[in-house]
């Protein structure tokens, strides 16, 4: 075996570890965010909760990941990701615990808040990380396969939920998660260690400035980029709340309502993995405007399945839409994670995914609002076509307008002008 084949090999089995290793913080991401709705009922009862406090402790999380994604990608800009995931993960894990000693609305709604805070300022380390650490022609691969572990997360909330329920209920959940955490921050920051060597840093002693983001190289990608990320993230939570309600109101039981929302999620598991082999195939800015299209496509089907269709055409159909709408999600990032040079990708991240955040804010007001003018419940499933075309009229804008990208479609826009 050559020297030079040693160093690939192990620079392979680096990149496997690190991306197992952020895809289980990922995991925890899933799991958190999902499990507060099964465990709902238990808490709301033992805090005496009215339903309207139930809802800012919901939003809670979002709440402190969009602080936590900002405030943090400067930090590990200037002190490395692996310690800043380390050490968010460990607040995370002391925040998340804190969750099940609460004895108020209000404690839990800021225990929930600061779990969320660290939560986000991992995230962006991850993804950075993990953009550096694959190989190139791998990386489309590497980034969807760190999203699966979102969605394996939110999948077994609904099971852990269950066996916390005969365990002692939400207290056990909340502290035994948090201690989950706590112990594999320690774990983390061991098998971190393989991370390739630290990226160029800014001007010395200085992280850089989210500014930066906006300068005239960067200001039409970033823009575009926030609008996708605004639109995707409004199909990936909006559809996760709101489609067992839409579809109990429009005259389907909730047993069928659950089984859906899992079946809209499985399909978005099922693509993530095979939308990075078709990035690495066929480059991103293809394989996400396709899938978005088609996505587009699918809610207006969907829509008109409803009670005009078969249950199982229905679930086919929203197996469908999960597959390509959420598919793109994680593919999505694979263009966050290209767009920017190293010392400006984590603060890329967290400002991309920060401002997605308003999506799963007002979204919501605005399907409440259409509820209550009467609007049909079928007619507000089928506008999430919009959200999805929107998204993909960004993606071109950013492969045709741009030149900032630093990995694209196997070549930058600049290097492809050139050719």
């Amino acid at each position: 075996m050559t020297a030079g084949s040693t160093s690939s090999g192990g620079a392979s089995g680096a990149a496997l570890v690190i991306t197992v290793t952020c895809a289980i913080v990922y995991f925890f991401d899933g799991l958190v965010h999902t499990i507060l709705g099964p465990l709902a009922p238990d808490f709301a009862r033992d805090l005496n909760l009215g339903g309207t406090l139930l809802g800012p402790i919901f939003s809670a999380n979002l709440i402190g990941q969009c602080i936590g994604l900002v405030l943090f990608p400067p930090i590990a800009a200037r002190y490395g990701d692996r310690w800043t995931i380390a050490l968010t993960l460990a607040g995370f894990g002391l925040a998340q615990s804190a969750s099940g000693m609460v004895s108020t609305g209000n404690e839990l709604f800021w225990a929930r808040l600061v779990t969320g805070l660290f939560l986000g300022g991992c995230l962006p380390s991850c993804l950075a990380m993990v953009t550096a650490a694959a190989p190139e022609q791998r990386r489309g691969l590497a980034i969807t396969a760190l999203f699966t572990g979102y969605g394996l997360g939110a999948a077994l909330a609904g099971i852990a939920a269950v066996i916390f329920s005969r365990l002692g209920g939400w207290r056990p959940a909340m502290i035994a998660i948090g201690l989950m955490c706590l112990v594999f921050a320690v774990a983390a920051a061991v098998l971190l260690r393989r991370a390739p060597g630290p990226a160029p840093k800014a001007a010395p002693g200085r992280a850089p400035s989210p500014v930066t983001l906006i300068a005239p190289r960067y200001r039409l990608g970033t823009l575009m980029l926030w609008l996708v990320f605004i639109c995707m993230l409004t199909i990936s939570y909006c559809l996760s709340s709101w489609l067992p309600l839409l579809l109990v109101r429009s005259g389907y039981d909730s047993d069928f309502a659950s089984l859906a929302l899992s079946i809209f999620s499985f399909g978005g598991i099922a693509a993530a993995l095979l939308v990075g082999i078709l990035i690495d195939r066929f480059g991103a800015y293809r394989v996400l405007t396709a899938f978005l299209v088609v996505a587009a496509l699918l809610f207006p089907a969907a829509a008109a399945t409803i009670g005009g269709g078969s249950a199982l055409a229905l679930q086919a159909v929203l197996a469908l839409c999960g597959f390509f709408a959420l598919g793109a999600y994680g593919g999505v990032n694979v263009v966050l994670a290209g767009f920017y040079p190293s010392v400006l990708r984590s603060t890329g991240i967290g400002w991309a995914k920060s401002v997605g955040r308003i999506g799963t804010v007002a979204a919501p007001v605005l399907i409440g609002i259409q509820l209550e003018a009467g609007l049909p419940e079928p007619t507000i499933l089928a506008s999430f076509a919009i959200p999805a075309l929107l998204a993909g009229f960004a993606l071109i804008v950013i492969a045709r307008f741009t030149t900032a990208v630093e990995v694209t479609d196997g070549a930058s826009p600049s290097a492809r002008q050139e050719s």
